[in-house]
């Protein structure tokens, strides 16, 4: 009898599991691209991140935390400034090629957080599952204050590694924090028109642990 129930304890659990990965999927995606021939004309003179202080954060070890964001990949500290200084660093490294070229318009990029959900160190242990990033973006005359693009809203989520591929991952320098910068470099170089859309945005619907 006990073996029995034992048995059943872990079909529960996996249950769950089940239950917990069908809760979200991988989006990588944008609408309203930026067109090339205009983009390629601006000088950025700035890059402004702002994350709302409504954006729900907890230090809580479990699965899938239901607040907006959710970092372990530093030391505990202000998450919502740690996760603001990663938005900010990948916009710097999406918009480089139109930073020391193209003295032309200068222009500001500005970027809201929605939601920033990577994954809590039970989830990595376990079966890992996505990043998920989210933020509205517009570009401005820094002169003037001209909307010339955007708002639009980015969605730039990248697979999560879990157990003994987060390991390896790690130990070849692709740590959670270098891969989601990466990845929204990416997306946003794509959105910018600064490299081909196709090879950056997904909408795909491939499930995995997150919000």
């Amino acid at each position: 009898m006990k073996k029995i129930m034992k048995f059943n304890k872990i079909i529960i659990a996996f249950a769950a599991l089940g239950l917990l990965t069908s809760c979200s999927s991988r989006n990588t995606l944008f609408s309203d691209e930026v067109n090339a021939v205009e983009s390629t004309n601006w000088h950025v003179h700035d890059v402004q991140v702002i994350v709302p202080d409504s954006l729900t954060t907890s230090e809580v070890n479990i699965l899938r935390p239901n607040v907006d964001i959710v970092w372990h990949g530093e030391p505990r500290g202000d998450r919502r400034q740690q996760v603001g200084t990663i938005l900010h660093d990948a916009l710097v490294v999406s918009a480089e090629s139109l930073i020391p070229e193209n003295l032309h318009r200068p222009v500001v990029i500005e970027a809201t957080l929605i939601q920033f959900h990577s994954l809590t160190p039970r989830a990595r242990s376990l079966v890992g599952g996505i990043h998920k990033v989210k933020f509205s973006i517009q570009v401005v005359d820094q002169k003037t204050g001209e909307l010339l693009a955007g708002p639009t809203v980015i969605e730039a989520d990248e697979f999560a590694f879990g157990n003994w591929k987060a390991v390896r991952a790690d130990a070849d320098g692709q740590t959670m924090k270098v891969r989601i910068s990466n990845r929204i470099a990416e997306v946003v170089s794509a959105w910018l028109g600064l490299a081909a859309a196709e090879n950056a945005v997904e909408q795909g619907r491939i499930y995995g642990i997150g919000r």
